[in-house]
């Protein structure tokens, strides 16, 4: 998501690391904060190694061009910290439980109480609808494992994926057909070229510079196979992008002033939680949606898709006005299960063809099994990788559709509709629709985002 600042040259929202949002506490937020978990701020000075300011001494607090800070007449406390690191603060701080009737084998809310005042009451959120929406590294898992003594089977699949992602702005390289092009994705070719790179426009600016294009993109160096492309300075990045992209890319690079710092990912896998093979046993009221069931990789753009799908078909279920409650959870699981394998295989084909890879599978017993392929000596302390048919057949599908597509206007074209419409009814006819449905489709709906 971006805001539409009316200053042009704002960077803004620009859809990368959320390190680059601006998140203020006004002063009676952070004192209900630090009502509520009373070794807040001690913590975050001593733990966290974050700071405190002086608002009288060490700011400048301009309004409307009046600078406000100038005839304090006492000092005022401002505390410096990342909105990630007060978020895992207070992740650490809350004890959460499930809310369950075993016998019934139901989900009946939740439980929240802080670590600290281990003798304080438990404040109890109930629901007679739960849908867990907090995200691939949601502690439902445990809460499961605790409450039904249930262990989801996975499957993880790790490709050694990675980016260094940041915010440029674009001069002219004397060549129209790459100027005039302000959109540019290469995603290489594993396992020959293991390098990617991603240019896309996120604001118009107006500039002096006279060569410049007056665009602002998020620029994406991206790789499979573990291949890092270095952050600790633009230089090196470039020097490294010399030996890995073509030299139309480079000399787009090259000719790139930089607005932001150069913020890399390594954690990105395929994670796939196969809640259907659960059948009964599953909590009647209880479902996971979105990237809590399945992490993506995400190059291939599905995550936020997936999620409306499933959203989609959750309210399905609600507007047939056939089935029972207790039944809602069985249904969707193996209903979402196909929307799962579909996008599992759209996006895991390419990833296969990794000379590193490594897969990890965890059965309903809770047993976990390692795969993985050798480095280049052939070598590995796991069993090897075997491939499934299906991710064959889906390779050598999709390397003759790209080559034919490539070639044919007819074939590209029809592509890029298909994917444009999918995106529209998914996004535009459905959204509202969607949420609607899901906050008052039910008597009372309990959401974790």
């Amino acid at each position: 998501y971006r805001c539409r600042l009316e200053s042009p040259t704002s960077i803004g929202r620009s859809g990368v690391s959320q390190i680059y949002h601006l998140h203020v506490v006004e002063g009676e937020g952070f004192n209900i904060l630090h009502e509520l978990f009373p070794h807040l701020k001690d913590k975050l000075l001593n733990e966290y190694n974050i700071s405190s300011y002086s608002l009288k001494n060490e700011a400048e607090f301009v309004t409307n061009g009046n600078l406000l800070n100038q005839n304090l007449t006492e000092d005022i406390e401002w505390i410096g910290i990342g909105r990630f690191t007060l978020e895992i603060f207070l992740r650490k701080e809350l004890l959460i439980q499930l809310i369950v009737d075993q016998s019934a084998n139901i989900v009946q809310g939740v439980k929240y109480r802080l670590k600290q005042n281990t003798g304080s009451p438990l404040l109890d959120i109930y629901g007679n609808f739960i849908v867990d929406c907090t995200g691939r590294n949601t502690p439902s898992t445990k809460w499961l494992k605790e409450s039904f003594n249930l262990t989801i089977p996975t499957v993880q699949i790790h490709f050694g994926s990675g980016y260094v992602t940041f915010i440029g702005e674009r001069f002219k390289t004397g060549d129209p057909s790459l100027d005039s092009k302000p959109i540019i994705c290469s995603n290489g070719n594993i396992p020959v070229n293991n390098i990617g790179c991603y240019i896309t426009p996120i604001r118009t600016i107006k500039t002096n510079g006279e060569n410049s294009l007056e665009t602002l993109s998020t620029i994406t160096v991206t790789c499979v196979n573990s291949e890092y492309p270095p952050n600790d300075s633009y230089e090196n990045l470039l020097e490294w992008t010399k030996e890995h992209l073509d030299s139309e890319l480079n000399s787009i690079l090259k000719l790139t002033k930089v607005w932001s710092p150069l913020i890399p990912y390594r954690r990105a896998i395929n994670d796939r939680k196969y809640v259907e093979l659960l059948g009964k046993s599953w909590p009647q009221n209880y479902i996971l949606l979105g990237d809590v069931v399945y992490a993506f990789n995400p190059q291939y753009g599905q995550g936020i898709t997936y999620a409306a799908r499933h959203a989609k078909e959750l309210s399905k279920i609600f507007n047939e006005n056939c089935h029972k409650l207790e039944d809602f959870s069985y249904i969707f699981n193996q209903r979402a299960s196909a929307i799962s394998k579909e996008c599992w295989l759209i996006s895991t084909a390419n990833d296969w063809k990794t000379p590193t890879l490594k897969l990890i599978k965890t059965d309903k017993n809770g047993k976990i099994q390692t795969y993985e392929r050798g480095n280049g000596s052939g070598t590995t302390k796991h069993p090897k990788v075997r491939m499934p048919l299906m991710i064959k057949f889906l390779q050598w599908y999709n390397y003759w559709f790209f080559r034919c597509a490539s070639k044919s206007g007819q074939l590209s074209t029809d592509f890029f509709a298909c994917c444009q419409s999918i995106l529209q009814s998914i996004y535009i006819d459905e959204t509202n629709h969607v949420l609607t449905s899901l906050l008052y489709g039910t008597k009372s709906l309990l959401l974790f985002i």
